[in-house]
């Protein structure tokens, strides 16, 4: 998706509110304060070989080295937080769901405020 600029830079900034939402509501604490790339080092090829190639092109070459440091620096660039989106992940860790900190769109947070991940998220004993 990287290499094939599958997402135009317009879109990067909802890319990354997205990814923010979704590893706040399915993610750990741990990831959630210092977005911790290093995991991608942890992908082994055994499950590329499952899960990605199958849905490449036959002929289609796939470097998983090459792949994860592209990822990795794609990543690290576009997951440079704003103060809303420190903010959101920051109260969210304390319970408390604010989705109109993340994004601004009305139709997206009247769509996502009763998520019901965010809202076991928020209720669930630590």
């Amino acid at each position: 998706m990287v290499r094939f600029r599958t997402f135009d830079e317009t879109e990067f900034s909802m890319l990354k509110k997205c990814i923010i939402f979704y590893f706040a509501v399915g993610g750990n604490k741990e990831f959630m304060t210092n977005f911790d790339l290093s995991v991608i080092d942890n992908l082994k090829w055994g499950k590329i070989k499952q899960s990605l190639l199958p849905v490449l092109c036959r002929n289609e070459k796939f470097d998983l080295d090459i792949s994860k440091n592209r990822v990795k620096e794609f990543l690290s660039k576009l997951l440079n937080l704003d103060s809303s989106e420190n903010e959101f992940i920051q109260l969210f860790k304390t319970k408390k769901y604010l989705p109109e900190l993340l994004f601004e769109d009305e139709e997206i947070i009247c769509r996502i405020k009763n998520h019901p991940m965010a809202l076991w998220k928020i209720r669930e004993n630590d």
